[in-house]
């Protein structure tokens, strides 16, 4: 049977990140993608606006899900709202260690939406003890410990540790464009992930594409260290084939990733 992975998460109208980039990657990785929208990325002006569903429709596809298919993972991304946060609590509860989950914990606020953002903040770390690993990149990692601007490895080191001190889960910070290194920490180990940096800018979706890259390779049987190993190299051939779409310069992979060593499955 083909493997099932679900995308929790805001739909980019742009279409270089959200929902549409984890379904390139699940494609991609030889998973068959479910997708539950919770949020749409709009232009307002010279600027982005999230427009959430109701927390109805998202019970709603939820339900849809869990009646229809057996998952062999789920990521998480864009929640949007604090209502909706909360009804995927309830979901990773019901669910915890049926399959791998990973949050990719997108944090998108403008400046003026400061309080927003601490409550969203306060409530997704409720959500943190339910899943199998957080993904957040350096500036993320940031706002969430409540630290000082990560400019650097030295202090992406102290942001990693001061972040899993605070929460307890398994998690990797992504350099991004400036630190060429990601960082694993769990309560056991802290393991460094190198890697070649990208000089291109067709990055945009990167990080989304980096989370569902792990959701499948964890759903195909590959240890965790194994899934984000294959998924940073992944991550930098889409950036490496990327395309320039509109102005905004996206990650693409024009052909099915068969050399990323696919194990096959019975489930």
């Amino acid at each position: 049977m083909v493997l099932k992975t679900l995308t929790i998460g805001g739909s980019d109208t742009w279409g270089g990140g959200g929902i549409q980039t984890d379904l390139r990657t699940f494609e991609n990785l030889n998973t068959f993608g479910l997708t539950v929208l919770t949020c749409i990325a709009v232009e307002e002006g010279d600027n982005f606006a999230i427009r959430a569903l109701s927390v109805e429709l998202v019970k709603e596809q939820l339900q849809t899900i869990e009646k229809n298919f057996q998952l062999d993972g789920v990521k998480i991304g864009l929640l949007a709202t604090v209502e909706i946060v909360e009804v995927v609590i309830d979901f990773c509860r019901r669910h915890q260690g049926d399959f791998p989950i990973i949050l990719d914990p997108v944090l998108a606020f403008k400046e003026t939406q400061e309080q927003l953002a601490a409550e969203y903040i306060e409530k997704m770390k409720t959500l943190f003890p339910l899943v199998d690993l957080i993904t957040p990149n350096r500036n993320e990692a940031q706002l969430l410990a409540n630290s000082e601007p990560v400019e650097t490895l030295e202090a992406m080191v102290d942001v990693t540790k001061k972040l899993a001190d605070q929460i307890k889960v398994k998690m990797i910070v992504t350099g991004g464009g400036l630190i060429a290194t990601d960082l694993y920490r769990d309560g056991m180990e802290t393991r460094a992930f190198a890697g070649p940096l990208s000089e291109k800018k067709t990055n945009h979706g990167a990080g989304c594409s980096f989370s569902s890259a792990i959701c499948s390779h964890l759903a195909q049987d590959f240890s965790l260290f194994e899934s984000i190993d294959k998924s940073k190299k992944y991550v930098f051939e889409a950036i490496e084939n990327g395309v320039i779409v509109g102005d905004a310069g996206n990650v693409w992979h024009p052909i099915t990733q068969k050399s990323c060593g696919i194990k096959s499955s019975d489930k």
